[in-house]
């Protein structure tokens, strides 16, 4: 009889735990696949991007002048995943700093993931960087803009969502991210690291690369 019973208990058991399996939810599918994406220019001209993660915020990481995607790694190595959808890219003529181009170059691939049907987009730019995503900031997807090292030729920030400036104080930019900073509506946040005097996404490679990481990660999370 106990023999029975016990099997019964089992039986119910795994009955139970079948049906749960069966009536979960999947995860959603992401809105683009991982890896290479191409854009296209105002022009007809195509620049090349990488798509990590799979969340339902895109972050797009505009770069220096100089350098290509590969100068985000440290960030695009530690953000979450599943929370995120990170778009790195590569300007069409890096080491140009043609700013009206980089500006469009953004704009180009907040129009493409749009159309992948992103709705909630930060952007997160470095050096001439900043001057592109500030050419977005009153697009309606914008949830929040990280300013890095760099002078704003692109767009007002008289924003309602977050915005974070970073520079390291000895930087030639810094004054320009504090004006930046003091003519930015609220929310808003300044990092200045004393003593630095690396540029943009430098700062990953200097003595406050830890606070650096730190500030960038925490900002987005707290938006997601």
């Amino acid at each position: 009889m106990k023999r029975k019973v016990l099997f019964l208990l089992l039986a119910c058991v795994l009955t139970v735990w079948l049906t749960g399996c069966a009536f979960a939810p999947k995860p959603a599918a992401p809105l683009v696949q991982e890896g290479m994406i191409t854009f296209t220019r105002y022009d007809g001209q195509k620049y090349f991007g990488t798509v990590h993660g799979r969340g339902k915020t895109a972050v797009i990481l505009a770069n220096m002048a100089y350098g290509g995607e590969e100068q985000w790694r440290p960030f695009v190595e530690a953000f979450d995943k599943d929370k995120f959808t990170v778009i790195s890219f590569n300007y069409l003529e890096s080491g140009q700093g043609d700013y009206a181009a980089a500006e469009n170059e953004v704009v180009n691939i907040l129009d493409t993931i749009k159309g992948l049907g992103y709705k909630r987009v930060i952007c997160m730019g470095a050096s001439m960087g900043v001057s592109a995503c500030t050419f977005i900031s009153h697009a309606p997807e914008v949830v929040g803009m990280v300013l890095i090292s760099g002078p704003n030729y692109g767009g007002t920030l008289d924003t309602p969502y977050p915005k974070l400036f970073i520079c390291g104080k000895l930087d030639q930019w810094s004054a320009s991210i504090e004006s930046e900073y003091k003519r930015a509506d609220e929310p808003k946040t300044l990092i200045l690291y004393p003593d630095i005097t690396h540029h943009g996404t430098d700062l990953f490679y200097s003595t406050a690369k830890d606070q650096f990481l730190k500030s960038l990660l925490d900002f987005v999370n707290m938006i997601q």
